[in-house]
This record gives structure tokens, C-alpha cells and sequence, in this order.
């Protein structure tokens, strides 16, 4: 019998990646949550995924996610910084609202018998505090449900997110992060109980995405270092300023050479942008 696999945030960029590839692996039943199901692209997901369960549910609704964790043998937990509630909360550099959002999920998931509970988080400063203490709190449970965690990288998505026209040629593409060229950064296209996994397509330089836009598009583009202070929140300048100084994954390299046992092809920078069909913003 297929195993029931439960994906909160189904909608996001985790939960998604996990639904897609779930979905394209086969051999399980799914069931999506997501905060509102009538959402255009909760729609076009249910579209895209007709025989995947889609469940509405609030992270801060303790008996909503009991009720959607009835029957899983897994449950993908992820929390997200950028919920509305919290908004105020960003603002003033404070934490909380993620951890019991992840304590909901644990204990929701303990409630609903559950078997599995792997937890999609980073490591951090200020907003990832919460992201450690749920894994803290889960861990305290490993007696009751079977923890994993997982560590991603940084989105290649990313990039485009924070990408600009060059407004001395109007037609270089600049790539703007606050974080120094030469950076190493774990990039992350889209026997583990107790412990956690870092997950990576690889480690490259801050400044390597753009040179293989160009490589790949034929477009100028250039890697430029913008003030931490012009990213605004207080928790992302520390963010940013942690990751020049300890790297992300505190720096460990060792799950590059880790035999991952999978037979899905990890997304190269060259992959993504082949496959990404982008050639730069509007000008």
C-alpha cells in the first residue's frame, strides 16, 4: 500500500519542489496543504496535479492540521518567515511565531499518529533561532515520531529575483546580493533520524551564477555587492552578514562528497538557466 506523504506550504517554493518531485517519482499518495485551496495558484497546481489531495489548513491552527495530518505515514513540515501575521514581528527583529508554528506541527503530527517528520529548515541568525528550536523540540519527541532534517541551500531562484538592468548601459544584467564575490555559497535548485542533511547541487562563489548566465544567454550581466544595510530588516543584514562570515551550513563542505543514494540529477548553475528560459529582467 502506498504511504500517505502530507506537504504543508505546498504552494511555496519547499513545499512545491517536494509535491513536483513526489509526484514525478511515483509510488506515493499526496496531500497538499496549503492556507487557502481557492488561491489562482492553488488552483493551477490542482490543475497540474489532479489526483493529488489538496487540504486547506493554518499553521496556527492547532485542530486544522491535526485534522490534515489524519492518516499520513510522513508529514513535510516547513515554517515561513513571511507569513502576514508575523509581518510586524520582521519589522521589529523579533522571533517566536515560526516556533510555534513548528511545535504545532510536531505536536499536531504526534496527535494524528503520524510516522515520519521531515523538517525543511537553514541555518541562521534571528528567524532561523526558531527554525533550530523547533528541531530541538522535535528531537525531545524522537521517542514518539521519527525526525529528520533537512538543511537546503540558497535558491538559485534567487538570482532572479534580485537582478536589475545596469543603469550606466541599460543593458547589462546585474545580479545584486550583499554578500562578498567570492562567498561559497551551497546552491540549491529546488540513516538520517535525529540527525540532520545538508541538501546542495554544490558549492560555488557568489558571483559564479552570473558569469554562467552569460556563459549560458550570451547577455552581459555582472555580480554586484550591495550594502548589507540596503536589504532593510535588521534579521536579513545579519542574515547576509553571517553568511560572508561562517558560510551557510556553518561552513561544512562534507555533504558534497555524501553518496545521497537517489537517482534524480542534481541542477547545475548552467542547468538552471538553460532550463529557467529567463534572459534577464525588463528593462
Amino acid at each position: 500500500m502506498s504511504k500517505l506523504v502530507v506537504i504543508t506550504g505546498a504552494t511555496g517554493l519547499q513545499g512545491g519542489s517536494v509535491l513536483k518531485s513526489l509526484h514525478e517519482a511515483g509510488g506515493y499518495k499526496l496531500r497538499a496543504i496549503t492556507r487557502n485551496t481557492l488561491s489562482e495558484k492553488a488552483k493551477s497546481l490542482q490543475s497540474k496535479y489532479p489526483d493529488v489531495e489538496w487540504v486547506s489548513a493554518e499553521l496556527d491552527d492547532y485542530a486544522s492540521l491535526v485534522k490534515a495530518f489524519q492518516g499520513a505515514d510522513i508529514v513535510f513540515g516547513v515554517t515561513s518567515m513571511y507569513i502576514p501575521k508575523d509581518k510586524d514581528e520582521i519589522k521589529g527583529g523579533h522571533s517566536g511565531t515560526e516556533y510555534k508554528q513548528g511545535k504545532n506541527m510536531v505536536d499536531a503530527a504526534i496527535e494524528a499518529k503520524v510516522g515520519s517528520y521531515p523538517v525543511a529548515k537553514y541555518t541562521g541568525v534571528l528567524h532561523f533561532e526558531d527554525k533550530h528550536k523547533v528541531e530541538e523540540y522535535l528531537t525531545s519527541k524522537s521517542d514518539k515520531i521519527k525526525p529528520f532534517f533537512i538543511y537546503l541551500g540558497f535558491y538559485m531562484e534567487n538570482y532572479v529575483t534580485f537582478s536589475r538592468i545596469s543603469p550606466e548601459d541599460n543593458k547589462t544584467v546585474e545580479f545584486t546580493m550583499a554578500l562578498k564575490p567570492t562567498t561559497m555559497m551551497p546552491l540549491h535548485p529546488e540513516e538520517c533520524i535525529c540527525r540532520s542533511l545538508e541538501v546542495s547541487g554544490g558549492y560555488y562563489e557568489a558571483q559564479h551564477m552570473a558569469k554562467v548566465f552569460t556563459e549560458v544567454t550570451g547577455r552581459p550581466s555582472r555580480y554586484v555587492e550591495i550594502p548589507y544595510e540596503a536589504l532593510g530588516p535588521e534579521q536579513l543584514v545579519q542574515m547576509f552578514k553571517g553568511f560572508d562570515d561562517f558560510g551557510m551550513f556553518g561552513g561544512r563542505t562534507d555533504f558534497l562528497n555524501r553518496d545521497y543514494q537517489t537517482e534524480r540529477k542534481f541542477t547545475s548553475p548552467a542547468d538552471f538557466w538553460k532550463t529557467r528560459g529567463w534572459s534577464g529582467p525588463a528593462a
